[in-house]
């Protein structure tokens, strides 16, 4: 990285970091929807936005790995599981999930956090999605941390699955109840020699140990298509609804049946 681009990350580090401590932060909420209803979803997850003094709303994509070179990326997860705690608790026919990596279940300490907020409010834990997102490898401690939070009775996702360190070992090791095949997949689906394309072999291999898998990243109706023939049971993406503010999706219930997690 040359000099101008290292203190442009810094300027944009530094105005985050500012919105943040003057109550930026917020999540926006996307649905997963039924690959073969579309009007029917399934949960809705949370993601990170900050708002800077300007009125600029930042998504997470801008600034996840400063904070986590800065090993500050934790901390609004705490901030961002104690809003969807809330929300929950307000709205007692939310689903919501909310994403938690591999790296903070790895430290006692951060799992400590994490594990005390949802034991306190066990009435919510059926409807909060767990969603691990695998910036760290899933083992040792970790994995067993897992199986403590879906004791409460959470679901556990495992994100962006072919991607990173999301692979097929993960899957070995976790008990998961939901795979996100990662937006990547749907974008370069190959044909095989036997007309088979790699999406349907990645949801096949996805489902054999989960029951529900989600592809991401469904932008065009030749897309959502695709991950109907791959057997998906749920897809997420701006074709079928873009993140909206909790409030919107509120308003928007109405015109979607919810199903819940069961």
């Amino acid at each position: 990285m040359n000099g101008s681009a290292s203190r442009g990350e810094e300027r944009h580090g530094a105005l985050i970091l500012k919105a943040i401590a003057e109550g930026g932060l917020g999540f926006a909420a996307q649905w997963i929807h039924d690959a073969g209803n579309a009007g029917e979803v399934f949960y809705a997850e949370s993601l990170a936005r900050v708002r800077d003094s300007g009125g600029t709303v930042h998504t997470a994509g801008t600034f996840v790995s400063l904070l986590e070179r800065q090993d500050r990326w934790f901390d609004l997860d705490l901030r961002i599981l104690d809003m969807v705690l809330s929300d929950l608790a307000a709205d007692k026919t939310l689903v919501l999930g909310f994403n938690l990596s591999a790296t903070s279940l790895s430290r006692s300490e951060r799992f400590a956090d994490v594990f005390g907020r949802i034991t306190r409010q066990p009435e919510l834990a059926s409807r909060l999605i767990v969603e691990i997102t695998e910036s760290y490898p899933l083992v040792g401690a970790a994995v067993e941390r897992i199986k403590m939070i879906r004791a409460l009775g959470c679901r556990i996702a495992i994100d962006d699955f072919g991607a990173g360190f999301a692979t097929p070992a993960s899957l070995l090791q976790v008990a998961a109840d939901i795979v996100k095949i990662d937006a990547a997949f749907i974008r370069d689906n190959r044909r095989s020699r036997d007309g088979s394309d790699s999406l349907s072999h990645l949801v096949g291999f996805a489902a054999c140990f989960a029951p529900y898998v989600v592809v991401e990243g469904i932008e065009t109706s030749a897309q959502l298509e695709a991950a109907r023939e791959a057997d998906a049971t749920h897809v997420q993406g701006f074709l079928l609804s873009k993140p909206v503010s909790l409030a919107q999706l509120r308003r928007r219930k109405g015109k979607i049946v919810l199903r819940g997690v069961g």
